[in-house]
């Protein structure tokens, strides 16, 4: 089942002089939820799930794992029949995933952030989260930044992102070893990218 998803192109740019600019790390709990929606439907599920939601916060920091702001809560997607589908969303901006733009390049970028970080940072989703009424799948993003080192190793550049949208089936035989993560991405999964400052498309990774 093919989702549409709209996402729009999301970059900071500023100097290393300054030391500051736009972060989209969040620091706070309030910061990394997203707790208002447009849809009355994901406020419900939202409001029924605030435990849930909580708890995957606190996994993450526990683990030092940086949050995207407003990046944990519920997502409403669209699929080609304009049926409304709420997926739980979990979007991350580890830390420890940055790249060189002069030393690297975007399909490189794309290739190690999908086939490697994504594999590590899906272990902190348990399949029980998904046995939720209603949640028909999982969203999850992660961001990292892309900086000129020959500038600045700690600021500037610009940011690029996957957002992976698997089905419940599909992420919960993942989470519990039934399918291979590699496998998962050849079938129904939409992939969402942003790279090198480009608007977001939907892509299709070759093996």
């Amino acid at each position: 089942m093919k989702i549409i998803v709209a996402v729009s192109l999301v970059f900071f740019l500023f100097g290393c002089a300054t030391g500051t600019g736009t972060v989209y790390i969040a620091k706070t709990e309030s910061e990394s939820i997203e707790s208002t929606y447009n849809d009355p439907r994901a406020q419900s599920l939202h409001q029924k799930n605030s435990d849930l939601i909580r708890d995957i916060y606190w996994r993450l920091i526990q683990s030092n794992v940086g949050i995207y702001r407003r990046g944990i809560g519920i997502t409403t997607l669209t699929d080609q029949n304009n049926e409304q589908l709420h997926y739980l969303m979990v979007n991350i901006r580890p830390s420890e995933v940055y790249f060189d733009e002069n030393t690297t390049k975007p399909e490189d970028r794309f290739s190690r952030v999908l086939m490697t970080e994504f594999p590590k940072y899906l272990k902190f989703i348990k399949s029980s989260d998904l046995d939720r009424d209603d949640i028909k799948g999982l969203a999850f993003g992660i961001y990292w930044p892309v900086r000129d080192y020959s500038q600045c190793n700690t600021y500037g550049g610009f940011i690029e992102y996957i957002h992976v949208y698997f089905s419940k089936n599909d992420a919960q035989d993942i989470l519990e070893g039934r399918r291979p993560y590699a496998d998962s991405l050849t079938e129904d999964v939409e992939i969402i990218t942003s790279l090198d400052l480009k608007p977001a498309k939907s892509v299709r990774p070759v093996f």
